[in-house]
């Protein structure tokens, strides 16, 4: 966490030189979870899901060190990613830059998907989220707007 002091950073949206940036970045800081889970990183995957109009660059002191993405569709908001440089990790800027997005869409169902031994998990459970369905070592999660009923935005969520 931060000793108090807020750490300062702005959001830009992203363009497709910013492509080759959030591979790194997510390879860098999942490549253990990847090769546990998967056997290892595909960059023509990350490449094929890679849509910049869905992507939002954090940016601090002018450098990029982190990126969020985001895509609307009828179920609500995906969350498809979040990354954050190393040095950024357990000082806060996640949860805020989540919370932000909570507020942003606090109306709508918000999803996303991990896997059940990420440390982030812990951060998506204390903001909230709820696990929606399990399936080899990914998990679904969602959180649910307050207004909603719950059982049928849990139902929605796992569609």
């Amino acid at each position: 966490m931060t000793d108090g002091k807020r750490i300062k950073y702005s959001i830009r949206p992203a363009c497709s030189a910013d492509y080759q940036y959030c591979y790194r970045l997510t390879k860098r800081n999942m490549f253990n979870l990847f090769c546990r889970h998967w056997g290892g990183c595909d960059s023509a995957e990350f490449r094929k899901g890679f849509n910049p109009e869905n992507v939002s660059i954090v940016v601090m002191n002018g450098r990029r060190v982190g990126y969020l993405s985001v895509k609307l569709d009828d179920q609500g908001v995906y969350i498809e990613n979040i990354q954050l440089s190393r040095f950024l990790q357990g000082r806060g800027t996640g949860t805020e830059i989540l919370v932000q997005l909570l507020n942003r869409y606090g109306n709508e169902i918000i999803r996303l998907t991990t896997f059940s031994d990420n440390p982030a998990r812990r951060l998506y459970e204390r903001l909230g989220f709820i696990i929606t369905e399990r399936e080899e070592g990914t998990l679904r999660m969602a959180r649910l707007p307050d207004k909603t009923n719950a059982a049928d935005a849990k139902n929605r969520a796992a569609d």
